[in-house]
């Protein structure tokens, strides 16, 4: 009888390959949460890492989150920003609702987004006015606002006051920057500085139709603090002078009638017509302390103070030589917002 082979044999090889099969599947398939929770520490600190950096980044960014390349522990990776397509619109409509009155010539910009700093419809602000048209050089990249601003002060302010001191009109401004991703006198742990926003402006000059030149460094004169800081010299030389070749009555006498004599004419000298403010720092016929320039003329002085002052009426911030040594060599003018009257030194 012929015999029946069994296939035993068979059947245990392919039920051995089965199960290697089904092992190598389970070792492919993705960590449950019960198995991720088994995780080496070093592993789950990265993806914390990672997941933090993504909620750390600013709202306006746009974060993509993508595979890994082999070996890269990093899978977040940060798109520039960019203000959002409807924003530019709705601001670019706003500037041109804002400016259609005004007549000025200037460049419409891309969007400025970095970080805290830009906005999104900048302009390049080239000149204000009409028939006495300002031109600015080089042209000075602002928001909206602030060419408005720039425009109501060259006619309020600027062109009345020049016409009135040296009976001509302004028709440049020279030495302008506006936005500039900084914070304030570029300090690190400062606040964001209104040019970083191009809302706010420096000014170091005009030029005047005749040809004349007046500069914010050499035209303000000595400021107020010139003034004290030149007095103290001047009486603690008096007073060394005095330990040196010993105080005498005749000494005292005759000081104090030099100083009378200096008082009596003082007093026949006419006071400038300034604010109670700025009475002490128009004294330009003073010589001026250490790193004080020399006014070029009590005209030059009396219409920087003037057209200073009528920037505090447009304007919420109003910087000049009077404020501190940094600004001894221009204005700052911004439109920084605030709930009582503007800040004007």
């Amino acid at each position: 009888m012929k015999r029946r082979e069994e296939p035993i044999s068979g059947l245990s090889t392919g039920l051995s390959h089965l199960v290697m099969t089904g092992v190598i599947l389970l070792a492919a398939y993705p960590l449950g949460p019960a198995r991720q929770s088994q995780l080496s520490p070093t592993v789950q600190s990265s993806k914390q890492a990672a997941l933090g950096k993504a909620k750390a980044a600013p709202a306006s960014s746009t974060v993509v989150e993508q595979e890994a390349p082999s070996g890269d522990q990093s899978a977040v990776s940060e798109v520039k920003d960019e203000w959002p397509q409807e924003d530019v619109v709705r601001a670019r409509e706003q500037c041109m609702h804002l400016l259609s009155a005004q007549p000025m010539d200037f460049e419409i910009l891309e969007p400025i987004k970095k970080g805290e700093c830009g906005l999104p419809a900048p302009i390049r602000l080239k000149s204000v006015g009409s028939t006495s048209k300002i031109v600015f050089d080089p042209p000075v990249d602002v928001n909206c606002r602030m060419a408005s601003a720039l425009g109501k002060w060259a006619k309020s302010t600027l062109q009345p006051e020049a016409r009135d001191h040296f009976k001509s009109s302004v028709v440049t401004v020279i030495g302008a920057s506006g936005y500039s991703c900084r914070n304030i006198y570029n300090l690190p742990n400062a606040r964001l500085s209104q040019h970083a926003l191009a809302n706010a402006i420096d000014i170091g000059g005009f030029v005047l139709a005749n040809g004349k030149t007046v500069g914010v460094l050499k035209g303000w004169g000595p400021t107020e603090r010139d003034l004290i800081a030149q007095a103290k010299a001047q009486a603690a030389a008096k007073k060394a002078g005095r330990k040196q070749d010993g105080d005498t009555p005749a000494t005292k006498t005759a000081e104090n009638a030099k100083v009378a004599g200096q008082l009596k004419q003082a007093s026949m000298i006419p006071a400038p017509k300034v604010s109670s403010s700025d009475k002490k720092a128009v004294q330009v016929g003073l010589p001026g302390a250490k790193g004080a320039a020399p006014a070029k003329s009590a005209r030059d002085a009396q219409f920087l103070r003037d057209i200073h002052n009528g920037a505090c009426r447009e304007f919420g911030t109003v910087l000049g030589p009077e404020a501190n040594d940094p600004h001894r060599n221009h204005f700052h003018l911004d439109l920084i917002g605030r709930r009582g009257p503007g800040y004007c030194e």
